[in-house]
């Protein structure tokens, strides 16, 4: 009987280094991209899910903030 395994995945990803939010959005589909041609024959997945959030450093109280 043929098998295969599956599992979910949850990656944080803290920093993407971009000068804007379409930036940001074009370097995480180049990232998706990049894995799925790693893995083509190895790992298929249904769908990438992500969310773009500015933070912005608070130079006052020293830390970051999501916006």
């Amino acid at each position: 009987m043929p098998k295969y395994y599956c599992t979910d995945l949850s990656i944080s990803i803290v920093e993407i280094v971009a000068d804007s939010e379409e930036e940001a959005e074009a370097v995480m589909n180049k990232f998706i991209d990049k894995i799925g041609k790693v893995m083509t024959n190895k790992v298929r997945w249904d769908e990438a899910d992500w969310e773009i959030k500015e933070n912005i450093l608070d130079e006052t109280e020293g830390v970051w903030v999501e916006q």
